[in-house]
């Protein structure tokens, strides 16, 4: 799910008119910017988990 958070943070910052009906262009890219983050986030915190369980072992 990171990849794909991560995926349409960045579709949503190249094409800002995605989101055209919902929320006005100017807005699309702060949203694709949290969507991003959220998924590098997330990213991070499975592979920081990953690594601590094959240290456990």
């Amino acid at each position: 799910m990171a990849v794909v958070y991560t995926a349409i943070g960045v579709y949503m910052l190249v094409n800002p008119n995605i989101l055209r009906g919902l929320v006005d262009s100017t807005y699309t890219p702060v949203i694709g910017g949290l969507v991003l983050a959220y998924g590098l986030f997330r990213g991070y915190n499975v592979l920081k988990i990953e690594k601590n369980e094959n240290k456990d072992n």
